[in-house]
């Protein structure tokens, strides 16, 4: 008797270990090997990092470049970094940096950060953000400048990289 309940014991405990081991599996989660694509215009990497700066042929009235930059800190969290780039002193410089997860073929909003900056002719700032693994990860920026009743706005795009 003790026999059959050591077995029916040991049956129990795998199965129930194997329904907990793919409940913590991530549920749409992307691909490592989907390297290389493209999604709405972001490369989808395995790079440390990537940057993107968004500059006009011809140099703005008030505006020069806006940028955007994602880094892999490897602990579990990334860095997102903008800036904006006048050619004078503005009134007000408005940063918005949303980060965004790649799953189930396409991009969502996993977080946004902003921050204002007055009579100022540059504005950046950085921000440290946990994020689950097993994604890609990019950055989009939007980055406004206001002088008098002048406004001009650059919005650049990271390509995606993988947080393994």
């Amino acid at each position: 008797m003790k026999k059959k309940n050591i077995i029916q014991f040991s049956i129990t405990m795998i199965l129930s270990l194997a329904i907990l081991f793919n409940m913590a599996l991530p549920v749409g989660a992307a691909v490592e090997n989907d390297l290389g694509k493209i999604v709405d215009g972001s490369e989808l990497t395995n790079k440390q990092f990537s940057e993107s700066i968004d500059r006009s042929v011809m140099r703005g009235n008030i505006l020069n470049q806006g940028l955007a930059k994602i880094t892999n800190n490897g602990d579990g969290t990334v860095n997102i970094y903008g800036a904006i780039l006048g050619s004078v002193t503005c009134d007000k410089m408005t940063l918005k940096l949303t980060i965004q997860q790649y799953k189930n073929g396409g991009w969502y909003n996993y977080g946004t950060y902003s921050d204002v900056g007055y009579n100022t002719s540059s504005f950046s700032r950085s921000y440290n953000v946990s994020v689950a693994s097993g994604y890609y990860y990019r950055v989009k920026g939007a980055c406004v400048a206001q002088k008098g009743s002048t406004t001009e706005s650059k919005a650049p795009v990271t390509d995606g990289i993988w947080i393994g």
